[in-house]
């Protein structure tokens, strides 16, 4: 009998724990990030030492859920590769491509000439190239 009282009691503790540990996803937000392509860079082309300089990016999106998320930068020497990378937010979106616009900062420690390419394509690029001086 102590035994059956035992048993019970581990079945209603398993089974209420499993209850409790169960949540409602259905209800968060989906969010999914991808790259996407530049279709402009406007701003300065020349800039001081160590002077942050912003560049307005133009990126596409496929629809009004798409927003900006981060850039994904690859380097070597004074030329960069920039990526920008988008989230797509919620579940009622509309299917309207839309263009879209955000701030790069650039800063530079040594003088030279600076090579932003932004992804426009798998295989094209926006340039955006950067003079950096000496302070005067």
């Amino acid at each position: 009998m102590k035994n059956l009282r035992l048993k019970a009691a581990a079945l209603v503790l398993f089974v209420t724990a499993g209850l409790a540990s169960c949540s409602n996803d259905d209800d968060a937000p989906t969010i999914v990030t991808k790259k996407t392509f530049v279709t402009e860079v406007t701003g300065p082309t020349t800039a001081k030492l160590n002077e942050e300089i912003a560049l307005e990016v133009t990126y596409a999106v496929e629809n009004n859920c798409g927003v900006f998320n981060k850039f994904i930068e690859t380097s070597a020497e004074k030329t960069k590769t920039i990526e920008v990378e988008t989230k797509q937010e919620g579940t009622t979106c509309d299917t309207t491509p839309a263009t879209k616009k955000t701030t790069y900062k650039f800063k530079a420690a040594t003088e030279g000439t600076y090579i932003l390419n932004f992804k426009k394509s798998e295989t094209e690029f926006v340039t955006q190239t950067i003079t950096v001086s000496a302070a005067s």
